[in-house]
């Protein structure tokens, strides 16, 4: 009998703006974006993920141990391409989010 991932198994999911923005300036491709409604305030927390990969959670490693360096003009213009995405499902008056 052969065993067979999810498709949630296949992903690498982190809520961590900086470093979904740091994958994607090292060319790891964001596959989707999912929205939880957490916290007080009841916000979108959006969940970046991308495919896992061997490369991606080595990178993922470097990140947190601080060894890894990026071009910081296109993390800065990824990091706010991703928070325009996340501010735009609040803000969408077609978007289950807003108010």
């Amino acid at each position: 009998m052969t065993e067979e991932k999810s498709k949630e198994e296949e992903y690498f999911t982190t809520r961590d703006l900086n470093l979904a923005a740091t994958l994607q300036t090292l060319k790891f491709p964001l596959i989707r974006i999912d929205y939880q409604v957490e916290g007080e305030r009841q916000r979108p927390v959006g969940y970046f993920n991308f495919e896992d990969t061997t490369d991606l959670r080595d990178a993922e490693r470097k990140f947190w141990a601080k060894d890894l360096s990026v071009e910081p003009r296109e993390f800065v213009d990824n990091l706010r391409g991703l928070k325009t995405q996340l501010a735009g499902a609040y803000k969408n008056p077609h978007s289950r989010f807003s108010q």
